[in-house]
């Protein structure tokens, strides 16, 4: 009799614990469903914004009546390394090492001419008036937005530099290095700018452009929250070197391009390009969660992977040649 209980109760453990099983194997696999469906779902939802954002555009370009509007075109537009808005430097300061060139559009406008940018080399820096073309709330209804040293604080966005904007116009300042009159280019440095960025105008910066009195800003501006550091790991940093014949063309003249490169990695890296919902809550001393996991960003036709380890150092693990996609406009999750 008793062993018969024990038999019993051995078979029905076993198939509790068979129960068990499937039931978290059946778990897991609605998961993985949920979160594959949830990928897809967004990348869908950016394809859909980046096609209503084209329109958009197209409709833009139809001539209106209205005295409050003005269709304008383009000067030119500009080429950088960053050829995503993942792993484009907030602003061009923090990223000396960036490299750029303004191209003019002599077609858009006969007054571009080689005569135009005569006594522009005597400037260190101008001002480049852009548009945030790779924005995809082409209806941008929001109050107030989260800057990103806010720490969730929201504020109105006219107090922010945030791209998301009602009118999508940027002003960002850059150092002239040097100025090609018989192309109609000028390479530029220290910049902020995606690939392909519309430029709408440009100005040199003056003296008296920097205010006289003393400058007052939001507490929230001027928080450090970078990384310690930058290490790279050994096959990382051979990649980069290999590979360094496949970079785009802004880092393909100078002989010290590789150098600046890598700089220009490492200066990206160390703002911490993961998104918000990837670098998950942090507060202003810089702790937080969401290390150890890989990430990749494009850089100068690359692809970067690195991780930020539990030191607040970014490690960067390999470098490849990138893919083409131009629907992943966020931080990558490598798998």
């Amino acid at each position: 009799m008793t062993l018969s209980s024990n038999s019993k109760s051995a078979a029905l453990a076993g198939a509790a614990a068979l129960a068990a099983c499937a039931y978290a194997w059946h778990l897991r696999k609605r998961l993985e469903r949920e979160q594959r469906l949830r990928k897809e779902e967004r990348k869908g939802r950016t394809r859909a914004e980046a096609a209503l954002r084209n329109l958009s555009k197209q409709r833009d370009r139809i001539p209106t009546q209205s005295l409050r509007t003005r269709q304008v075109a383009a000067i030119g537009h500009v080429e950088t390394p960053f050829v995503k808005r993942s792993g484009t430097p907030r602003q061009g300061m923090v990223c000396p090492s960036s490299r750029g060139v303004v191209k003019l559009d002599q077609a858009a406008h006969a007054c571009l001419s080689r005569a135009a940018l005569d006594g522009l080399e005597d400037y260190s820096h101008i001002w480049v008036l852009f548009e945030f073309h790779a924005n995809t709330d082409m209806h941008f209804k929001a109050a107030k937005v989260a800057p990103p040293r806010g720490y969730g604080a929201k504020v109105g966005w006219l107090a922010t530099r945030a791209p998301h904007r009602a009118v999508p116009v940027g002003l960002s300042l850059v150092k002239v290095d040097s100025v090609d009159a018989k192309n109609l280019h000028i390479h530029i440095s220290a910049l902020d700018l995606c690939h392909g960025t519309p430029v709408w105008d440009i100005k040199p910066y003056v003296p008296w452009d920097a205010p006289q009195s003393e400058i007052r800003y939001p507490a929230w501006v001027s928080r450090n929250d970078v990384l310690k550091g930058v290490r790279w790991e050994s096959q990382a940093l051979d990649a980069l070197r290999k590979l360094a014949p496949s970079l785009l063309e802004t880092y393909g003249f100078p002989t010290d391009a590789l150098d600046d490169a890598q700089k220009t990695l490492e200066e990206v890296l160390v703002q911490d390009p993961r998104n918000k919902r990837r670098r998950k809550t942090r507060g202003p001393d810089g702790a937080g969660a969401g290390t150890g996991a890989s990430y990749r960003i494009p850089f100068a036709g690359l692809d970067v992977d690195f991780r930020v380890d539990e030191s607040r150092t970014v490690v960067v693990e390999a470098v490849a040649l990138g893919a083409e996609d131009g629907d992943l406009l966020r931080t990558e999750v490598v798998e």
